[in-house]
């Protein structure tokens, strides 16, 4: 029986043999840098992986820009990136005063200040305050304000100035009543300021008769 069956169980043993030394073999000449290149690859994904971390950050954006927040960004994105996140600039926001390829930086603070926001207001019983903002920085707290006394001997002016003047303000104007205030201001901020007192004639309702009584009391 045995010599019956010993062709196939001496092709058993040969190709278990066979099979044992192709794994040896396999073994021993196994290339070690291809360990290597798979360790490499593994330690660069993880380094790449921190370093998108490490690089993100969030910045405040305020003020004139249609959904304010705080917001996640990448190093290298720029202000003008941050305006586009937050939907971009509501229909009075300038930019003049900001340097918009400016690179973020974390925990930075943008604003967006309005036409009227950059217009220097003047008092009659108060100091005249100028208010400006460095265009290299935008963070809100670095925004300075600097104040001029006036001498007791200068002539603070009386008249008020429709390019910053408040609803209250030009409601003290002859003729002026809410509806007209409400409607100067609105052009303000629709047609950008006034360059002469003249130009205020272009409001609807303010014609020549009412712009007799108020010109000797305005100013731009």
């Amino acid at each position: 029986m045995f010599n019956k069956y010993k062709k196939y169980i001496l092709l058993s043993i040969g190709g278990i043999f066979l099979i044992g030394f192709v794994c040896l073999y396999l073994s021993i000449n196994k290339d070690p840098n291809n360990d290597l290149i798979s360790l490499n690859e593994e330690i660069k994904e993880e380094i790449t992986t921190k370093s998108s971390i490490n690089t993100s950050f969030y910045v405040d954006i305020k003020g004139a820009v249609k959904s304010p927040g705080v917001y996640l960004f990448n190093e290298g994105d720029k202000v003008i990136d941050a305006i586009e996140k937050a939907g971009g600039l509501t229909k009075n926001g300038v930019t003049s005063n900001i340097n918009l390829s400016q690179k973020l930086k974390s925990e930075m603070v943008i604003y967006i200040f309005t036409k009227s926001e950059l217009t220097s207001k003047t008092t009659t019983n108060k100091p005249i305050t100028t208010t400006s903002c460095k265009c290299e920085t935008i963070e809100v707290n670095n925004c300075i304000t600097t104040t001029k006394v006036v001498d007791s001997t200068e002539e603070v002016s009386s008249k008020i100035n429709i390019n910053t003047a408040l609803t209250n303000e030009l409601m003290s104007l002859p003729g002026i009543g809410e509806s007209k205030a409400k409607a100067i201001i609105e052009y303000r901020e629709h047609n950008g300021l006034f360059n002469t007192i003249e130009d205020i004639k272009n409001v609807s309702g303010l014609g020549d008769s009412i712009f007799a009584k108020i010109q000797d009391s305005i100013t731009v």
